[in-house]
């Protein structure tokens, strides 16, 4: 698998939670749920145990680096604490709560019971969408959400958007993808203007 085609087609849009290489990569792995062995700072720990799980399915581990080799959840953590508003972390766990139940009632048991193709299926519900539906979901989640009739789903995807954007932006600019996956060069060279970005890569990870 070309990890950096996964990457560049999981940031596209909001379609496909997950590219079929990777998919393929996450269904032949164990089946248990992951196990969480950090402490979080700003979330507890079943909401840890949630972000964990999400996090592998956008980006499995295996033959190729994941983003729990990078440890994007503890990451995600970290930006919920540091750097959202007070209103922002609202919103997030307000999703984040919305998921747990949704979760209950389509698999008839709690998050910490799940397991991998049950948190793909979820995802999958809510990303695997037709292109001309993907604009509207995300114009949905820009609205005011006083002018929002489904809060529910409002504050849901909100939760999953937030999940999927920081472990693609966590994933992209660790160290360890600069180094191993994109093209890092330690000593930038000179500018040059319009090149492609594969020959660009990620020149500035540090």
């Amino acid at each position: 698998m070309n990890r950096r085609n996964v990457l560049k087609s999981l940031s596209l849009s909001i379609g496909g939670v997950v590219a079929a290489p990777s998919l393929m990569q996450l269904l032949t792995s164990c089946e248990e749920g992951s196990s969480l062995n950090w402490s979080p700072l700003f979330l507890d720990k079943t909401q840890g145990f949630v972000v964990e799980n999400l996090v592998a399915i956008i980006l499995p581990s295996g033959k190729n680096i994941g983003a729990l080799d990078v440890n994007v959840p503890q990451f995600i953590d970290l930006v919920l604490k540091d750097l959202m508003t007070q209103k922002e972390q609202h919103d997030f766990l307000k999703g984040a709560n919305i998921f747990n139940e949704k979760f209950k009632t389509l698999f008839k048991k709690t998050v910490l019971e799940g397991v991998k193709k049950d948190y793909l299926e979820i995802l999958s519900l809510y990303f695997n969408i037709q292109k001309e539906k993907q604009q509207e979901i995300l114009e949905f989640c820009n609205s005011d959400i006083d002018q929002v009739e489904n809060k529910d789903l409002f504050y849901l995807y909100n939760f999953l958007i937030f999940v999927r954007h920081y472990t693609l932006f966590g994933f992209y600019n660790s160290k360890k993808v600069g180094t191993e996956i994109l093209n890092y060069n330690p000593i930038p060279g000179s500018y040059e203007a319009c090149i492609n970005i594969d020959d660009a890569g990620n020149i500035s990870s540090s």
